[in-house]
């Protein structure tokens, strides 16, 4: 199993030993984001319906997971969320990628930085 999948398999349980069925997938996939290009999104979660909190919550637990050079595609439907997401990302050793404004949805990009340490940024705690 992926490491970023493993650190936030207790919120979904099936990803404990089985298939991805849940809001994360580890199926690397081309996206185009407008003024960058082609980028390869190395893992999906997908959050839309859930509330502000708990969207910041796996999204820190998926970030802090990520191996270096992985990009992160961060679904949500939540306004709040999406406001605040970009704003974490350097805390947590990733950049932001780009924003994108889907049909109702937000598909946020974060790319975990080389030389980040794994299990968040320096300091936390």
């Amino acid at each position: 199993m992926d490491k970023s999948i493993e650190a936030v398999a207790w919120l979904f349980p099936s990803l404990r030993g089985q298939a991805v069925e849940s809001g994360l997938r580890a199926e690397p996939r081309s996206v185009d984001i407008p003024g960058l290009g082609s980028v390869t999104a190395d893992a999906t979660v997908d959050l839309s319906g859930a509330t502000c909190l708990r969207t910041n919550l796996v999204t820190k637990r998926v970030l802090d997971a990520a191996r270096p050079g992985t990009v992160i595609e961060i679904v949500s439907d939540n306004l709040s969320s999406v406001e605040t997401i970009p704003f974490m990302l350097a805390g947590h050793g990733c950049a932001h990628v780009g924003t994108l404004h889907l049909e109702g949805s937000w598909k946020i990009y974060a790319r975990k930085v080389e030389g980040a340490d794994e299990g968040g940024a320096a300091g936390d705690e």
